[in-house]
């Protein structure tokens, strides 16, 4: 499909004045979008057993609370935290021990064999440095033990502080600080929820099982086909941190208790608390004994967000009307609470066609705000009619896979399967009619294929279009990524703008909103996006008017390192910081769950305009390769730091590649992506405006 954004409306109304001030212009006007039949499919939201974590690493609390009080050879009140962990990886590979209190921690570690390999108490020349860890643009302090040729099995680990150098934590739920090691990447625990529609004091089950895949490399939709490991779990658990803030650890089972569905199929599983609206985070410890007889752990850090149920959908009829020219819309039928906000409203537009079968028109979509009172409220979204007119269709009509998902969050608040549609005889002639009247193919669309840009999300609001040709600034725009500081090279781009909102964590919701307000002083621009920020650039133009809808002369958004479909640290981000009483907080939309409830509002019209590209770390084969450290026990190779490849990929957008040797930011082994002076000059020749 050509540039739809090249597509000049000719039947916009012109402003009265053309003295419209260039940052009034771009107002949060929503689109109200269609997918045509045959592509529909794809916005359906995924099973949640296709959007869980996969985890070959361990990352335990250190908490203090539960230490032994001793005194050491000064006669010194000391406290002695001792674990037995269980590390299943011979290759060369680091354990952490990330925390605030860091510093004040003697650590002494030994293997399987009672060999001493670290007494931090009795060796001063063995004392671990203070490091600095950058995890996901955030920065954690602790130490790092590297293990050389490491023998499988049970080692040991003390903790000691000295009673006097305790400090207050950031919470009193929280522990001390973590302790991280990576296993063997080719057996794995894989987590999930049992559903998306994630609302408060409604069940929801945490599902975890092992798996060997047999690759240290792994494609994730490979790893999705295999199944459950019977006998191999020994014990797992999960401690829950609700928002607010408070703790419990409970026992997941195979025994058919307590939400496990069925006994001895490799599967535990437990219901979850949902009985207050946030985002809870669920830390899940898994221990077992893998076929070969070695004791293994895995943890998996996951963010589930609870809503409250502000809506519900009727099964009365909605009702069809005519608005100017193909434009109509659906006014859907609903009960709310009186706090209910806009939603995204979604769904499938059915119709018969003159031999008597019911065939799909359009998925139909947008942001929606509720008309009426509390119990008797309606819901409008528009659409076009050549949808329907385009194949004949006529009534009875129907909607299908209806959905309302909240913004921020993207997650469904309310379903119904279908739902008719009530429309007079005479509204189906007008539609007809319009057709037929049609001057041109631009204007009205009488063949089965053709499909024009109004087709797809209506027309500008009636005063931009004048307004624009009343200003002539064009920008590029360089947006940043989650909690991130400044990103891009500025003197490598021309004719550009820099987006700044530093160190912030935004829903991609907010972030676009942000994006809207600050290009609203423009004309028009195409956007240059790392991380997160590529994703806030494309929904901003699935969902609202802006800027981009009227760049010219390349491609429209182009981003770098973009986790589309979420990333394992989201989770892992959020109990570190935790911790530490900093960090970026909680994001559901950088969760693999959330990034796929959020993909399903996308429509791949819109995906089609994002050239994107992803980069990982150079391998060499004589050491352990990574990014950074820290984050490679959480993600699967290959990846930058942050977003896995596979994790990258926006299915409808066009990839321009995958580049070794380029890590997602500064301060890791390879240089940051966004350095790459050979892409930004590509990007920046290519870019439109």
């Amino acid at each position: 499909m050509t540039h739809i954004k090249r597509y000049r409306r000719r039947n916009l109304i012109l402003a009265s004045s053309l003295a419209i001030m260039i940052p009034n212009l771009f107002a949060a006007e929503p689109k109200h979008v269609a997918v045509a039949p045959e592509q529909m499919a794809k916005q359906q939201l995924s099973h949640p057993s296709q959007t869980g974590v996969f985890s070959h690493s361990t990352m335990l609390p250190i908490d203090f609370d539960q230490a032994a009080q001793n005194r050491d050879s000064n006669g010194a009140t000391v406290e002695q935290l001792t674990q037995t962990i269980y590390l299943d990886n011979a290759e060369n590979s680091p354990i952490l021990f990330l925390g605030p209190q860091a510093e004040s921690w003697q650590i002494s570690v030994s293997n399987p064999n009672g060999l001493m390999l670290l007494n931090e108490q009795q060796d001063r020349a063995a004392q671990l440095p203070i490091q600095t860890f950058n995890i996901g643009q955030q920065n954690f302090t602790g130490k790092q033990l590297q293990l050389n040729s490491t023998a499988s099995g049970e080692y040991q680990i003390t903790m000691t502080r000295s009673a006097a150098a305790v400090q207050q934590r950031a919470s009193q739920s929280q522990a001390d600080g973590f302790l991280m090691f990576k296993g063997d990447p080719s057996y794995k625990v894989y987590s999930h929820f049992n559903q998306s529609m994630t609302l408060q004091n409604k069940p929801l089950q945490l599902i975890a099982y092992a798996i060997e895949d047999g690759l240290k490399t792994a494609e994730r939709q490979s790893m999705l086909t295999k199944q459950a490991m019977t006998g191999t779990i020994t014990h797992a658990q999960v401690t829950i941190t609700s928002p607010s803030n408070r703790q419990r650890t409970i026992l997941l089972n195979d025994q058919g208790l307590k939400g496990d569905k069925l006994a001895g199929d490799g599967k535990f599983s437990i219901s979850l608390p949902t009985n207050e609206v946030g985002t809870y985070t669920s830390q899940l410890q898994v221990q077992g004994v893998r076929p070969d007889g070695i004791p293994f752990s895995r943890t998996v850090t996951e963010l589930y967000p609870i809503e409250a149920k502000s809506y519900q959908l009727k099964s009365t009829s909605a009702q069809l009307s005519l608005n100017q020219g193909f434009r109509a819309k659906l006014s859907l039928p609903v009960t709310r609470t009186a706090d209910a906000e806009s939603v995204y409203l979604a769904a499938e537009l059915w119709g018969t066609n003159p031999s008597g079968e019911r065939k799909a028109a359009a998925w139909v979509g947008g942001v929606v705000s509720p008309t009426g009172d509390q119990a008797d409220s309606r819901l409008e979204i528009g659409f076009d009619t050549r949808w329907l007119t385009r194949q004949g269709l006529k009534a009875p009509f129907a909607l299908k896979s209806i959905r309302l998902q909240t913004l921020d969050t993207n997650v469904p608040i309310a379903r119904l399967d279908k739902l008719k549609i009530s429309s007079a005889k005479n509204q189906i002639e007008q539609m007809y009619a319009r057709v037929t009247n049609a001057k041109s193919l631009e204007a009205g669309v009488l063949n089965q294929a053709g499909i024009t840009p109004d087709m797809l999300m209506g027309s500008a609001p009636t005063n931009l279009d004048a307004a624009i040709r009343a200003v002539n600034n064009p920008k590029l725009m360089l947006v940043h990524g989650y909690c991130s500081g400044d990103a891009w090279q500025n003197n490598q781009f021309t004719n550009s703008v820099e987006f700044q909102d530093f160190n912030q964590n935004r829903s991609h919701e907010e972030f676009a909103q942000l994006i809207l307000s600050f290009g609203s002083a423009y004309s028009s621009y195409g956007i240059v996006a790392h991380s997160q920020g590529g994703a806030a650039a494309l929904h901003l133009y699935s969902r609202y008017w802006s800027g981009l809808d009227y760049a010219n002369g390349g491609r429209i958004i182009q981003s770098v390192g973009t986790p589309y479909q979420g990333t394992a640290l989201a989770g892992n981000l959020a109990a570190l910081g935790a911790i530490f009483g900093a960090g970026c907080g909680t994001n559901t939309d950088l969760t693999y769950s959330g990034a796929s409830n959020w993909l399903a509002t996308i429509p791949s019209w819109a995906r089609s305009e994002v050239d994107y590209y992803t980069t990982s770390f150079n391998t060499k084969w004589w050491r352990y390769d990574y990014c950074h450290l820290a984050t490679d026990l959480f993600l699967n190779d290959p990846e930058d730091g942050t977003t896995e490849k596979w994790s990258g990929q926006l299915s409808g957008a066009a990839n321009k590649g995958h580049k070794k040797g380029w890590c997602h930011t500064g301060g890791m082994r390879d240089p940051a992506q966004t350095t790459d002076s050979s892409r930004n000059a590509s990007m920046n020749s290519r870019a439109a405006r």
